[in-house]
């Protein structure tokens, strides 16, 4: 039970009136008793029980229409599954993620989960506050809206190639209805795919109502392109012949197809293999000349077809030069040899492309090469190198960490090629001045700065490092990594051309220093923003960085994830534990409408009550009548023999 306008139920009071009249404003009369009445007074005798009824009954009567005609005001209704609802507030998640790209039969699963959120927008009202948050793009921002905006919003969705973060979603949901006084749900429309949830999460949504979507049966297994590595991660030279690894996803349990792979590079077809499926196969590729070479390994399209094709994109140069300055260590010593035995890079013992420094030697040269500081493995020598830093422009110092302990090394703009490393002793990274232009933390070990890139005054770019190259300090050194990331740092990171490093599609792309514009896989340019980012990035495709000239920087290749190529749903005993402690499942198209808006109301009362209170006032009518004069009769109304004669 429920009321549209609880305030008048204040009115209620009123019932006070008759009970304080039955009560309190009774007639005290002086009683006479005369000989002719005596008889009288027997009756009233006879009859005080009948009286006190019928007064009680009376009382009773006129409450009841007080009572009735307040409820009349206050709007009551029975809480039930009738159309109307008191104003909610909602949040509608609606999963875009590929995997919504899916076809089933003649449309897409993004289509049916569109379906069912316009029954919800159907069935609101302009009093609730509506939240349209499309799950695979977490960077649009969203605001109240009413249902007719609401419904714009879900038809203009699309399938976004980034991955949908349920867990991320619901716990936005939940923030965004904190503030709201009104009634609260959130409704999940997705396929409920088991990898866009972090189950160590519990309860992401709280105590916020959740209906949830969870469609019937399970999806078929999938195939899809998981990974496309040029050149092991090491694009080719200019003119040198390559190979690129291709990798499918794994199909059903006991599958062992293999799938035809085709290697797309200029609009020709440059390779093709067979590969199993949960395996990789290694194409091999014709020389490439010198600049920017885009392509892509595809297969044959199945239900899924955003997942089919994987994008690649490399700049293929002359070897560039390295210098060393002073003693980095064996590894870093081995590494450049490594490259320099491929034909990779150049040693040179004076100008080059880039310089590697060690403990900060030789960054007082004349020439001023873009430079990466290796710091010493004994702190000792911190000041000596900071010493370095400050004559030649650099304003970061180094300082002793008391703490200790190992932390892996992340960062939302951490270069491919540090992925997967371990800090294990570092220095604290500090700046010590106002730098030219703002640094960037690439990495961070611990919370603090572990690989730091800028410029200084005269425009050199430095990359600082805040562990030592030695097997003590970090997994880099004694991994393979080693190898890549002086491969790295003499060629991507030194011509600050963003590198060919495989981007997945709804994480922000880092503009490289020269890039005014950006064009989209779309063919649209957007002119690139202080930030330096590009955070629409929900396409997959070639993401092509311009100068002010049109002049090409860089081209990043953006692919899916490849999570969302496993289209395996969430086991429903986990949902719970996944969404929030007060969920409604729904898995029949014809069942959503009615599990929405869990506190709906039926039908108003207003105009039952009002006939209850007239009926009541009929009734209570006849009673007030019944008690009038001339309304005794019978044997007792007759007065006694004699009476008349004055007994």
């Amino acid at each position: 039970m429920g009321a549209l306008n609880p305030l008048f139920l204040l009115a209620a009071v009123a019932v006070g009136i008759p009970i304080f009249l039955h009560l309190f404003q009774r007639q005290q009369a002086r009683r006479l008793s005369f000989p002719a009445l005596r008889y009288l007074e027997r009756t009233e005798r006879e009859h005080a029980r009948q009286i006190r009824f019928r007064q009680l009954l009376l009382l009773l009567l006129r409450v009841a229409v007080l009572l009735a005609l307040v409820a009349a005001g206050a709007r009551l209704f029975v809480r039930g599954r009738g159309a109307a609802h008191p104003p909610t507030a909602m949040v509608v998640l609606l999963d875009n993620s590929l995997s919504a790209g899916r076809v089933v039969g003649e449309e897409r699963v993004l289509d049916g989960l569109k379906r069912l959120a316009v029954e919800t927008l159907s069935l609101a009202n302009a009093d609730d506050r509506i939240w349209v948050v499309r799950v695979a793009e977490p960077w649009t921002p969203v605001a109240p809206v009413g249902p007719a905006e609401a419904r714009r919003l879900v038809d203009e969705t699309e399938v976004s190639h980034a991955r949908g973060d349920l867990t991320g979603a619901l716990r936005r949901a939940a923030e965004l209805l904190t503030t709201s006084p009104l009634p609260r749900e959130i409704h999940l429309l997705s396929d409920a795919q088991a990898t866009a949830f972090d189950l160590e999460v519990t309860a992401p949504a709280g105590d916020v109502p959740v209906v949830v979507w969870v469609p019937e049966g399970d999806p078929p297994a999938n195939r899809g392109l998981t990974a496309a590595v040029v050149g092991g991660g090491l694009p080719p030279l200019q003119g040198e012949r390559t190979e690129i690894t291709v990798a499918m996803s794994q199909g059903a349990e006991g599958d062992t197809a293999e799938v035809p792979v085709r290697v797309v590079i200029d609009g020709r077809i440059r390779g093709a293999a067979t590969v199993p499926l949960g395996s990789a196969a290694t194409v091999p590729l014709p020389p490439v000349p010198a600049g920017w070479v885009t392509g892509w390994a595809e297969t044959d399209p199945d239900d899924l077809r955003a997942d089919d094709r994987r994008a690649f994109a490399f700049r293929a140069r002359p070897a560039p030069t390295v210098a060393v300055a002073a003693d980095p260590g064996r590894f870093v010593t081995d590494a450049v040899a490594v490259l320099v035995a491929a034909g990779r890079v150049r040693a040179v013992p004076g100008t080059a492309d880039v310089l590697l420094s060690a403990d900060g030697a030789g960054l007082d040269g004349g020439t001023r090469p873009p430079v990466v500081v290796l710091p010493p493995t004994d702190a000792a020598l911190l000041p000596a190198l900071n010493r370095r830093l400050a004559a030649a422009g650099i304003p970061w110092t180094y300082g002793r960490r008391e703490a200790v302990g190992s932390a892996s090394v992340v960062g939302p703009r951490l270069p491919e090629v540090l992925t997967g490393i371990e800090a294990l002793r570092w220095y604290d990274l500090a700046p010590s001045g106002d730098a030219p232009t703002p640094a960037t933390v690439l990495a961070e070990a611990g919370g603090s700065p572990w690989a730091v890139e800028g410029s200084d005054a005269a425009g050199r770019r430095y990359l600082l490092l805040a562990s030592p190259m030695d097997a003590e300090s970090s997994s880099l050194p004694v991994s393979a990594g080693m190898v890549r990331f002086v491969d790295w740092a003499a060629g991507s990171w030194a011509a600050a051309d963003g590198g060919s490093d495989d981007r997945l599609a709804g994480a922000p792309l880092d503009a490289p220093r020269a890039a005014e514009r950006v064009r989209l896989p779309s063919g649209d340019e957007r002119v690139i923003d202080g930030t330096r980012m590009v955070r629409t990035t929900g396409t997959a495709g070639f993401y092509t960085f311009l100068t002010a000239d049109s002049a090409v920087v860089s081209i990043a290749a953006v692919n899916a994830d490849p999570a969302e190529s496993d289209l395996t749903p969430l086991a429903r005993r986990d949902l719970p534990s996944a969404l929030s402690r007060d969920i409604v499942v729904v898995d029949r198209p014809g069942a959503w409408s009615r599990a929405v808006f869990r506190e709906r109301q039926g039908p108003e009362l207003w105009w039952p009550l009002l006939v209850l209170a007239a009926l009541i006032l009929v009734a209570e009518s006849l009673v007030a009548a019944g008690g009038g004069p001339g309304r005794r009769t019978g044997p007792a109304a007759t007065p006694p023999a004699g009476a008349a004669a004055g007994d």
